[in-house]
């Protein structure tokens, strides 16, 4: 879901039903799952030899993986029994994976898949530690030794820094003349909103959600109006809105194109997607703040979720559980109900204030 919308510009929402799609025509394995390591009895050489098909697009990768250029996939992850990690079935065409953005999804899980099995990427990175008079300044510089799986993975391994330092490591402590001196001025600027990927990684760090459903928490509160997906904006200012299926809303300032650009149906979609909270969505966040910050923060609905599993390990009984949490949040509402005329200001205009206490604030 991240790289989807991370790399694609295709929401949660819309990557899982594309998903799903294909995977009721056997082109691709189940995507409901959690599981991101390969079991055991996983045929990766039968998955490869499909791939290595002269009509895929990475054909002459995978032929190099059959050849001997492969690598076994990494042992960390989590197997969770259910079903293999998202792979390619079959090897498809764009017109069996219904248009570009479903073709682009099959293509990035292709290659994701050969990534996995293929040699690392390797960089030589270095540090120039310089000291003048008092102040000490540092510079980076990257380079990429061995592409690795970026090749097959499409991912840029660009220069970092115009120097490359690491030619200067056998002259540490070395005296260098000071030939010229400029300072420029520079203001810091707001950050940028937060990005539906990075809203997806921290779910994950927080536990709330699996894959099957954080799709759907995401696309709730986008159809309750408490944010809108945005592509990217500058100087902390959201850029335009993304309609539903992923296309670029009004004519604007486009800030450059994802990494696929425009399909051949000529879909343009955004080069990121971005969370922006809605005037809505920040009352209701100030009003939880409020009232119960419990209900705003990720901890509550963690524990919730570690709940669920303890129940699927039989940890924990179903009943007990629910009527624990039927408890919590009865007496969450029912504190929440008798501080109402509280959140007047959040909600009411200022010149409506008083409304609520003289006709009552509602059950």
């Amino acid at each position: 879901l991240k790289m989807a919308s991370e790399e694609l510009g295709i929401g949660p929402g819309d990557s899982m039903a594309l998903a799903e799609r294909l995977y009721l025509k056997g082109i691709l394995s189940y995507p409901r799952t959690e599981t991101d390591k390969y079991p055991d009895n996983f045929d990766i050489q039968g998955v490869v030899g499909l791939m290595a098909s002269p009509s895929a697009p990475w054909a002459a990768y995978a032929e190099q993986l059959l050849n001997g250029g492969s690598v076994a996939p990494r042992l960390d992850g989590t197997d969770v029994g259910d079903h293999p990690p998202i792979t390619p079935v079959k090897l498809a065409t764009r017109s069996q994976c219904e248009g570009d953005a479903g073709w682009e999804l099959y293509c990035a899980i292709c290659r994701r898949f050969l990534s996995t099995i293929s040699p690392d990427a390797s960089f030589i990175e270095s540090d120039m530690v310089v000291r003048v008079g008092e102040d000490t300044l540092v510079s980076r510089s990257s380079r990429c030794d061995a592409r690795g799986w970026a090749d097959v993975g499409e991912q840029d391994t660009s220069d970092e820094g115009p120097i490359d330092f690491s030619a200067y490591t056998q002259r540490q402590g070395a005296t260098f003349p000071v030939l010229a001196v400029e300072r420029t001025q520079h203001s810091t600027r707001p950050p940028g909103h937060l990005s539906e990927s990075e809203l997806l990684a921290l779910m994950d760090e927080h536990g709330i959600g699996t894959d099957a459903s954080i799709p759907t928490h995401i696309q709730n509160i986008v159809d309750r109006h408490y944010v809108m997906i945005c592509g990217p904006g500058e100087d902390g200012k959201r850029g335009e809105i993304i309609s539903k299926g992923g296309k670029k809303g009004n004519k604007g300032k486009g800030k450059g194109k994802g990494k696929k650009g425009k399909g051949g149906g000529g879909e343009e979609r955004p080069a990121s997607r971005h969370m922006v909270p809605t005037p809505m969505g920040l009352s209701f966040c100030a009003a939880f703040e409020e009232l119960d910050s419990e209900l705003s923060r990720p901890p509550i609905r963690a524990f919730m979720e570690q709940q669920v599993q303890q129940i699927a390990d039989g940890i924990l009984d179903k009943d007990e559980v629910v009527n624990q949490n039927l408890e919590l949040f009865h007496s969450k509402f029912q504190a929440f109900r008798e501080r109402l005329p509280q959140l007047e200001r959040f909600f009411v205009p200022r010149e409506q204030l008083g409304s609520w206490s003289a006709g009552g604030g509602g059950g």
